[in-house]
């Protein structure tokens, strides 16, 4: 060491001595003589001397460390002048504070405890190493460190300055749990402030059993059942309610009241759907007073309840399964009757409040039985599965996705969770295979997030009665009692499924679940749970019906042998999909009036009249749009389609057909795309104008 600083040091160290020596002996002997003022300035005054030595010993010994560039990680045994720089700025920020005696340079576990602690509150890992991100961080800075408490030397519970001498206006640390403005701890439910916070009152609360859940004699489920509820209002201040002290028996039948912690496993506390807080049971959570009741504190709720208003805490069991032949037990829950006091609150003002919850009026019953069985019913969804339609293949990728089928599963007598699916994989030629099926929630209409994938099957399931069968397995899908769940099924197609205008779809064979008492069930639907069939192409075209007008009856004296005429009109879209489309012209067209007695259309109710029929009298192109002879890929054209149907003046089978009522129904399109022609009979169930009036 530089032997003048060495010096100065010495003097230094001397002068404080002496005047923490005149604080200690002169101030007591000359005290009665002076005012409290007095003394207080002349502390003030000495701890400014001292602050200015010390200062003038940092200057002395290190310099100034304002624009100080650290360039070395230093760590446990570090020792040298970036040291000595590191601890100025540390000390000067009241991070950290040196022991008498105890000279700067080497880097110990108090060094290590000042540069975590500012590292936290600069935002960087606190690992109490300083490195590369901390050096670069406070080079940034031209070596400043922001100070513990806002002001340098005067780190948080200081009463005076390390530097200066003068009072430090402190801020408490702030406290996990606590953000400002916040009357209760949202970790630990105590209050925030050691004293009554600005403008707080005192409050109370007053409770009642709430609504939910109610008693209930038929549990047949395990986890999280809701067991017990409070309804807690606020009165006279905003209030927390952060403990409860109930009381639980278990009794199994025929047997006496048992530990619960032999039944129970786990406790939940909720408030509407938001956890609370999760207490796992052990042999040792519920305690047993002198009258053999079990009760149990449940603290931590922190559930702040605003002024006047109304929350709810309500807790749910979950229990240790009972099989088929285990015996079941008798729960019953209420506040403790051996505390009146069983629920607590606390106010703004940091003042406690309870209520009592304890008598039979506050209790809820209920009864665990044996989980038993499930039965689940699966039916296809007619609203989720896709009509039979014309699909372009991607020359490169094929199809992605596309969704196939939709069906219901009915869980009733208990919960069932789905374990398995098998799917057959049809298709006219093993071309038209799926490569991959999804398994999808019925909400979910682009099969985003898959519940479960499986390449698609290419192997035989004669019980099944299926040559390509796929299995969905070791899924894990709940099905609550007496709801439905709905599901898509989605397959991804390869490129060669489009070379030969191959039909596909699957159906839904079988599906397995597990019943509540964990055994295994299986059902084959009776009916067929079946998508329609879907057909590919490399180029297609798309048709959809855009109106259903009504019948006009030019002409409907139809008595007698008089004549009479009905005209229909039917309004098409068709799109081009993959290629060049040709504009459709009459021809493609199948169109017939079709005569029932029934209100609806059905294919059973039609009866043609074909073209040859003298009473068919015409069939033309009404309108069409554009007129041009082909649009290119992408494009379309808007066609009107209009058929007349003559009643003749003879008898004969037109006459006889004419008594009842009638509609016009397009049996099948066609379309030129690409260069090939492609009749489509599919997907033409709604093809049809309404029924008309009967006409005689």
């Amino acid at each position: 060491m530089n032997l003048t600083k060495s010096k100065t040091a010495k003097i230094a160290a001397g002068f404080v001595a002496l005047a923490l020596a005149f604080v200690f002996f002169v101030t007591p002997v000359t005290s009665n003589a002076q005012t409290a003022e007095e003394l207080q300035a002349q502390i003030n005054s000495l701890l400014a001397t001292i602050a200015a030595l010390q200062a003038q010993i940092g200057g002395t010994t290190g310099g100034s460390m304002s624009s100080y560039t650290y360039n070395t990680d230093l760590t446990i045994g570090s020792t040298g002048t970036d040291v000595t720089a590191l601890q100025t700025k540390l000390v000067e920020a009241g991070f950290l504070t040196m022991p008498s005696g105890v000279a700067m340079g080497y880097f110990g576990s108090l060094t290590q405890a000042a540069v975590k602690a500012w590292q936290a509150s600069v935002g960087l890992p606190s690992t109490g190493f300083f490195g590369p991100l901390s050096r670069a961080k406070l080079n940034s800075t031209a070596g400043t460190v922001p100070p513990v408490g806002g002001t340098p030397g005067c780190p948080t519970g200081a009463m005076y300055n390390s530097t200066t001498g003068a009072p430090c206006t402190t801020t408490p640390a702030p406290v996990a749990g606590c953000p400002a403005g916040a009357l209760f701890n949202s970790l630990t439910g105590a209050p925030c402030a050691t004293t009554p916070v600005t403008g707080a009152s005192e409050g109370s609360i007053t409770t009642k059993l709430a609504a939910s859940p109610t008693n209930n004699a038929n549990v047949r489920f395990v986890a999280d059942v809701p067991v017990y509820g409070v309804e807690v209002t606020a009165v006279g201040s905003p209030m927390l309610v952060d403990r409860a002290d109930l009381q639980v028996s278990v009794i199994p039948s025929g047997g006496s009241a048992q530990n619960p912690s032999l039944f129970i496993n786990t406790v939940k506390a909720w408030n509407g759907t938001t956890l609370l807080k999760s207490w796992p049971v052990t042999s040792t959570t519920f305690s047993k007073d002198s009258s053999d009741r079990y009760h149990a504190i449940f603290s931590g709720l922190a559930v702040n309840i605003a002024q006047d208003a109304v929350g709810t805490v309500t807790f749910t069991f979950s229990v240790n399964s009972i099989s088929s032949t285990d015996v079941v037990r008798a729960v019953t829950v209420q506040g403790y009757a051996g505390n009146t006091q069983n629920i607590r609150a606390v106010d703004s003002a940091g003042y406690q409040s309870y209520a009592d919850m304890s008598g039979s009026a506050n209790t809820r019953s209920h009864t665990f039985k044996s989980a038993g069985s499930s039965t689940l019913t699966v039916t296809l969804n007619n609203a989720l599965t896709p009509k039979a339609s014309n699909n372009r293949v991607n020359t490169t990728s094929g199809i992605s996705k596309m969704i196939m089928e939709g069906f219901s599963a009915k869980s009733e007598s208990g919960d069932s969770k789905i374990t398995k699916i098998y799917v057959a994989n049809n298709a006219t030629t093993s071309d038209g295979l799926a490569s991959t099926l999804y398994l999808c929630a019925g909400s979910d209409t682009t099969c985003a997030s898959p519940l479960g994938s499986v390449t698609a099957g290419v192997s035989t399931n004669a019980a099944h009665g299926t040559a390509y069968e796929a299995l969905f397995n070791s899924l894990s899908i709940l099905v609550p009692q007496d709801t439905t769940s709905n599901f898509l099924i989605a397959a991804d197609y390869p490129t060669t499924v489009g070379g030969q205008m191959a039909s596909t779809s699957l159906s839904t064979n079988s599906v397995q679940w597990e019943q509540p008492d964990g055994s295994t069930s299986s059902s084959t639907p009776t009916g067929a749970i079946a998508g329609t069939d879907q057909y590919m192409g490399l180029a297609v075209p798309v048709w959809s019906i855009l109106e259903t007008p009504t019948p006009i009856v030019t002409n409907p004296s139809f008595s007698g042998t008089a004549t009479g005429t009905v005209v229909a009109k039917l309004k098409f879209l068709v799109t081009g999909n993959g290629g060049t489309l040709t504009k459709p012209v009459i021809e493609d067209f199948g169109l017939c009036f079709a005569s029932s007695t029934q209100t609806t259309y059905t294919s059973a109710a039609v009866n043609c009249i074909g073209a040859g029929d003298t009473s068919f009298t015409s069939r033309v192109i009404d309108s069409i749009s554009p007129t041009d002879a082909t649009v290119g890929d992408g494009g379309s054209y808007t066609v009107t389609v209009a058929a007349v149907l003559t009643k003749a003046s003879t008898a004969g089978t037109a006459v006889s057909q004419m008594n009842t009522i009638w509609q016009m129904v397009a049996t099948s399109t066609r379309a030129t795309i690409g260069g090939a022609s492609i009749r489509q009979t599919w997907n033409t169930g709604d093809w049809h104008t309404p029924f008309s009036a009967t006409l005689q």
